[in-house]
């Protein structure tokens, strides 16, 4: 018994599964799924990737997706997922429930007319067909009786199987300036440093650190909840913007005199310093803070968030991929906080 988080190499996306082992059952949710290279890569994507390896492995053990949960539209989040449905036998024949703010639910929440563009289109990959046809991601859902959730945001509780998900991102707000036509994809560098910032040295940081928020409308719209069973507790955050979960969190009544108790916290947008203030890490105590990339976009993980999180907490800052950690630290400062710097490994037992 107990719970699994394996947090999927998505090259710089998110992809995590957390897997729930009870005495009698196996409850499995996957958030997010990466870049669409994280299901499958190559000429023809005639190599697995993480999430298509893991997906294989859960089929060989007879078990499912019971809930699968797309933060928000950004490429390096929901593009793998997209191809794992598009694939014959994958998340079309394994997932049971989906938590998705889709345009369609936003669109009917506020009573205006449909925005057709927003729909996400399917491409049959079926070998039966020699044409491929799209079709409506909705459309198929609702064909394979895939148990949808309402609109998600913040203040909500649900029970899901052996969980309950606090939300704490987004607001109606953040989901009301999503009534538009979406760009095709969703590029949230400009709210990253396109160059890295490891030049600076964690003392120069301390000095002069001031904490600038995300603009992205897309990653206000992430979902980010409190994930809880058996006395467990997670923080994923998405790409959600900082000031929002930090107000909500204040209203759950956390604060830096009755932090959060955590087992882990998966850091907001791959470890971007618009994303994560030092305000926010003094209302958490966690042995764990995960960043997921692979460094190859936009100069993340920035510095100044490793330099908040060493400096405000306590905890280990776990990365999914190796070779990200060491450029971070000058030579002078290996000795005094490497030790604060790990890989995440295959998984977590929590």
């Amino acid at each position: 018994m107990g719970i699994i988080v394996r947090v999927l190499e998505a090259n710089h996306g998110d992809c995590i599964l957390v897997t729930y082992e009870g005495a009698s059952s196996i409850f499995n949710v996957l958030i997010d799924g990466g870049t669409s290279a994280t299901f499958r890569y190559g000429l023809r994507q005639r190599y697995p990737g993480a999430l298509c390896s893991v997906l294989d492995d859960l089929k060989e053990k007879g078990q499912h997706v019971d809930l699968a949960i797309l933060t928000h539209i950004d490429d390096d989040h929901i593009h793998g997922l997209i191809k794992a449905f598009e694939k014959p036998n994958y998340l079309d024949k394994m997932v049971k429930s989906i938590w998705f703010n889709s345009s369609r639910l936003i669109t009917r929440h506020f009573n205006v007319p449909e925005i057709t563009e927003n729909n996400i289109l399917l491409v049959s990959d079926s070998p039966e067909t020699s044409v491929k046809q799209g079709k409506d991601l909705e459309a198929r859902l609702d064909e394979l009786g895939c148990t949808r959730a309402p609109l998600i945001m913040a203040g909500q509780v649900h029970e899901v199987g052996p969980f309950t998900l606090k939300i704490l991102s987004p607001e109606r707000k953040q989901l009301e300036l999503l009534l538009h036509k979406w760009p095709t994809e969703v590029d949230s560098g400009n709210t990253s440093s396109h160059s890295n910032d490891y030049n600076l040295s964690l003392c120069e940081i301390w000095a002069e650190d001031k904490f600038e928020s995300d603009s992205s409308i897309y990653n206000g719209s992430s979902l980010a909840f409190i994930l809880e069973a058996d006395g467990k507790k997670m923080l994923f955050l998405g790409d959600a913007h900082d000031e929002i979960v930090t107000s909500n969190l204040r209203s759950f009544g956390y604060s830096d005199l009755n932090k959060l108790k955590l087992d882990l916290v998966k850091i907001s947008h791959h470890g971007s310093q618009y994303s994560t203030s030092s305000e926010f890490l003094s209302l958490l105590d966690s042995p764990r803070y995960v960043i997921s990339t692979d460094g190859s976009k936009h100069g993340l993980p920035n510095k100044r968030t490793i330099a908040r999180i060493i400096k405000s907490t306590d905890g280990k800052i776990l990365f999914n991929y190796k070779d990200v950690i060491y450029p971070l630290l000058l030579s002078h400062e290996i000795e005094d906080y490497s030790s604060r710097l790990e890989v995440f490994g295959d998984e977590i037992r929590l």
